[in-house]
């Protein structure tokens, strides 16, 4: 069990959480290891396997406190968030909008501009330190998004915005390498791995993906979205597409920024990590430091063209989602996605 700020992280497997005067309980092997003030808690994350009684699930839907469950490579399973809030007029018009082509497609550029222009922008603040060889493939890289940018402002369809998307990122990934600093062969990324991840760099990458989606979807539901009707990721069953969506433009300067920036700083090292059978993941102790590391990160102030002012990282879910639900509505003429000034 561990509490940054107000997120409460559930590491520890036989673990047991109820409610009582206003407090959670967490037991392990049936020993009480804690008691927190229910007010202090705003979600809860959970990883691996965790009992929790009926008032437990009753109370954190009442009060709007989201519970979501995690496998311990990162991959999301599912969650509790209580009863659908919001302004049903909105998700009216957040399906209408899913059959409007023209609409729609609108919105995928923007996502995926947002997108591009971030990875490039992440090149870029790398690129300034690299090694001549290194810096040239970074360089080239940056080239080669900024070339693809026409091309998307002229896409017309729906198929041809996702290519695009995904040769970004595959052009992207592969000087991802090049960022790195790593003495240790064994931080190197090789190549995105997931489900599960195969190395040290994709666990983390993972597990903290996961994590960022899980805060995408907090903030889609806090403005009455539904998360799961996306407009760029296909429709899935159980999958939460919208949050998909609105997470591309946050990876690159959120996570493999501060992943790689950890690993050229040896904060993070190969005897952190274990392998398992089923992939590659941190150790329990080397998993709690991550996870204060990334809460501590999220509290830093990064810019807000829109508003020209800063804003602490962990709200921009919550800004973007906002300004996606006045899209929606028709109160603004195009949704604008956020982008990095390092």
């Amino acid at each position: 069990m561990y509490k940054v700020n107000r997120v409460l992280y559930i590491l520890n497997d036989k673990t047991y959480i109820h409610c009582e005067l206003e407090s959670f309980i967490v037991s392990v092997d049936g020993q009480e290891k804690s008691r927190i003030p229910s007010n202090l808690v705003s979600q809860i994350v959970i990883f691996g396997n965790t009992t929790v009684s009926n008032y437990f699930i009753k109370y954190c839907s009442e009060h709007k406190i989201l519970v979501s469950y995690v496998s311990a490579f990162g991959n999301y399973y599912g969650g509790l968030r209580g009863k659908t809030v919001g302004n049903v007029l909105l998700r009216q018009r957040q399906y209408r909008l899913y059959d409007n082509q023209e609409d729609r497609l609108n919105l995928a550029r923007n996502i995926v501009l947002g997108k591009a222009l971030n990875s490039k922008k992440v090149l870029e603040y790398f690129a300034r330190d690299a090694k001549e060889e290194k810096k040239d493939k970074l360089t080239d890289v940056q080239k080669k998004i900024e070339g693809m940018l026409p091309e998307l402002k002229n896409a017309d369809s729906l198929d041809r915005i996702r290519g695009l998307e995904g040769t970004i990122g595959q052009n992207y990934f592969s000087v991802f390498d090049c960022m790195i600093k790593a003495k240790e062969p064994e931080m190197l990324f090789v190549r995105r791995s997931r489900r599960p991840p195969e190395n040290n760099t994709n666990a983390m990458l993972s597990l903290l993906y996961t994590l960022l989606t899980l805060n995408c979807v907090s903030a889609l539901e806090t403005f009455g979205l539904d998360s799961y009707m996306s407009f760029l990721h296909e429709l899935h069953p159980g999958r939460e597409s919208l949050a998909m969506d609105l997470v591309e433009e946050f990876r690159a300067p959120l996570v493999d920024r501060f992943v790689v920036s950890l690993i050229n700083r040896e904060q993070f090292k190969d005897k952190d990590f274990k392998e398992e059978a089923d992939g590659i993941l941190l150790n329990d102790k080397s998993r709690k430091r991550l996870l204060e590391l990334w809460e501590k990160e999220k509290e830093e102030e990064v810019f807000f063209p829109l508003y020209k002012k800063t804003v602490p990282k962990k709200l921009l879910p919550y800004l973007q989602a906002q300004l996606l639900s006045q899209f929606i509505r028709g109160d603004i003429d195009e949704y604008p996605p956020w982008t990095w000034n390092p």
